[in-house]
Formats: C-alpha cells, structure tokens, sequence
C-alpha cells in the first residue's frame, strides 16, 4: 500500500480543507476526508493540531463510545407547523395559546445533537467535525452518517457552514475489530492510509516533554519497534508512549534493580512474548545511550561546559566517531531548537549562535551538513524570526544554495 506520513496527510488535508471554503463558496458541498493507519500513530492528534493552525473550531465524537444513534443524529421530536412557516417543537406548543396559529400540519423530525455547535460562525472560518475510530462503529451509526458525509446536514439540521469531515479509522485488514466499508459508504469521502514516521513522533514527543531518555530509545530503535507492519500487533507508538511515561519516574536506568523494574513493566505494555523491547532496552542501556546530553542543555548550556559534553557523546575511546549516536543528537537538538522557538520570549539569535560553535569546534560533532539542514529546516519553518539570520554571511551563502 502506499502510505503517507502523517506530515504528508497533514500538508494535504490542510489544502483540501481551504478548497472546501472555496467550493461552498461557490454553492458546493464540502467534501469528507479521513486517515487511516494502525492503531496509535497519533491521527486525532493531527487532526486538532490542523485544526488549530486553521483557527477552526473542533468537535471529536469518538463513535466506537456512542450508545445510541440518537446520539450522533439528535432525538425524533414531533413538530407543529404555524401559518408563517415556522415549525415548532411539541414541547413548546403550550407557550402559544391561539389554536389558529397553526396550520394543524404536523411532522417527525429530529432535534440537533448537543455536540453541534449554536451557530455557524462563533467568530471562527470553520469547523472540523472529527468522527474518530469511524470503522469501530456498528453500521447503524455507518448508516446514520451516509448523509451526514456527503451532504453535511441530517434530516433536520445542518452542520454550521465550512464544516469538513475528517475521519479516522483503523485498516480492514484483519488485525482491528473493524466495520468493512461497501462502496458506497468508501466513494462518499477521499481516504489517505498513513504509516508511522519516527521524525514526527520524536518532533511531538519533544513538544509534550516526554523524558529524554524514552525519545532516544525511541530513534535509536525506531526501525525494530515501529516499522515492521508485524511488530506493530506488538508495539504501536501509543502503547511505547504509555511505556515511557510509566518508566519516566525511574532515575537511574543503570542500576541493575530499576532495570528489572522496567523490563517487568514492559511485559504490562506490551504483548511481547518474544522479549524484543526487553533485549533492545537491555542493549541500549548498556550502550548508556540513556545518558546523552540533553538537547536543552546542548542549547541553553555555556559553551566550554556543553562542548566536552557533546564531545564524550559522539566519540568513543579510541576517538572515533559514533554517526549513531550523532543522528540520535541532532534529531534532538532540531526538535527541542523548534520547542524553544515556539515559547514566548525566546531568544532567535541563542539557537542561531549555538549552531555556529558547533559548526566551528575543533572536532566535528556534527557533520556541517547536518547543521546547515537544521539551519535552512528552522529558516523554512521560522521565516519572520530567522530574517536576520540572513545577514550572517556563512549563513547566507549555505542557506541559499
């Protein structure tokens, strides 16, 4: 199959959900989008980060967790019509004491669903309705959402406007307790299948702060804990996230008792009847890959107390150097380089600064292509905050080619 990255779906989603405003605009519908991929590689997640980089307002009804389609489509109410057009709810027909002010025409309808918002606009462009785990659902809901999919209203009452549909489900592929989609249902929405992405997953662990130490098991590992499809009925990235928070409490990972601790907790995340996160954790370890310098410190620490640091990381005793472990750095000090970038009150220049020392160290610590990839990834990302960089002459020359 040919997958996406959720960096990839994400671009993508983003630009049909603009061309969404445009095709209502013009008198169109919008159209219904979803991700799906394994279990745990943060597609709702995504799915609010593109919201609030839109300004959209988000509404995530997870249907695997609905108990009646009631709650989905809104009650059945019944309603009176009046001699203006306007149909009124049973409940209210007592407020009006002039029998003649109705037609004594009368309906089923449907009340709207609590979970839709009051209004169209609420100062926002749009909205993002998310129907997560969609394929979890038992087919009434399915059923209930056909419309919803394609024509954005159900019955009685209609999603605000520039509302987009994104739904998120698990594959058909006998490994998920999953609700097959007939052709009907599958030619009502355009469908992105997306695979894990060590890159994305480390950029966001960066961002919530998960221990340092369970990010570099993570990238030094990324390939047999998260890219083999069959590892996956193992190990997903959420279950190794809830691994790591679990273990993150533990100080000392070289003591032989922790690690015992930690192996044993691993046999509660993970159905690993093979011993595979047991012996690579044991490996990394002893390897004290556990105890590299820390990215904050790799950019906020003084420079003559950092650099021998950095030093000891990336060269063993014989001096020579460990690529390894200097791709496990560099990835660290991208990510926590973006971090710092996006808190209020940060400096531009200490990131600028601290990636010229390290290109200009006596020994390399980090190729210079690695740090010119880090430099042009921050301009690219950063364009207003990184101007100045440009007058930098070293900088400029390498940026630009």
């Amino acid at each position: 199959m040919n997958q996406l990255t959720l960096d990839e779906s994400k671009e993508i989603l983003k630009y049909l959900i603009k061309n969404n405003e445009a095709l209502v605009a013009a008198g169109g519908r919008p159209i219904a989008l979803g991700i799906e991929g394994s279990a745990g590689l943060g597609k709702t997640s995504v799915l609010e980060q593109i919201a609030e980089e839109l300004g959209y307002g988000y509404i995530r009804l997870n249907l695997a967790e609905l108990e009646e389609v009631s709650d989905l489509t809104g009650f059945p109410i019944k309603e009176y019509k009046t001699k203006d057009n306007t149909w009124i709810p049973a409940d209210l027909v007592h407020k009006y004491c002039d029998e003649g002010y109705f037609t004594g025409e009368a309906r089923m309808s449907y009340a709207a669903p609590d979970w839709l918002p009051d209004s169209d606009g609420e100062g926002k462009p749009g909205w993002i309705l998310a129907l997560d785990d969609y394929t979890r659902a038992n087919s009434l809901f399915m059923q209930a959402t056909m419309e919803l999919i394609q024509n954005g209203k159900y019955i009685s009452w209609n999603l605000p406007k520039n509302t987009t549909i994104l739904l998120s489900s698990n594959p058909d592929d006998g490994m998920y307790a999953v609700t097959s989609l007939d052709p009907a249902q599958r030619s009502r929405f355009i469908n992105f299948p997306v695979k894990f992405d060590i890159d994305a997953w480390a950029r966001w662990a960066e961002n919530q702060q998960l221990d340092g130490r369970v990010i570099n098991f993570g990238i030094s590992y990324s390939h047999e804990l998260f890219e083999n499809e069959n590892q996956l009925k193992t190990i997903n990235p959420r279950s190794y996230t809830m691994f790591g928070r679990a273990i993150s409490g533990v100080a000392d990972w070289q003591n032989s008792d922790s690690l015992a601790m930690i192996l044993n907790i691993s046999k509660g995340c993970f159905n690993d009847p093979d011993n595979i996160v047991g012996n690579l954790f044991t490996t990394f370890v002893a390897n004290k890959l556990d105890q590299l310098v820390s990215p904050k410190d790799m950019l906020m620490e003084k420079w003559e107390t950092v650099y021998p640091k950095i030093k000891k990381c990336v060269y063993d005793e014989h001096g020579n150097y460990k690529s390894a472990v200097g791709a496990i750095l560099q990835t660290r000090l991208l990510n926590y380089s973006m971090y710092y970038f996006d808190q209020k009150g940060t400096k531009t220049e200490v990131v600028r600064d601290r990636l010229l020392e390290i290109l200009h160290a006596p020994e390399m610590l980090f190729s210079e292509d690695i740090i010119f990839n880090i430099i042009k990834t921050l301009c690219a990302k950063y364009q207003q905050r990184t101007k100045a960089w440009m007058l930098n002459n070293e900088l400029r020359g390498r940026i630009i080619m």
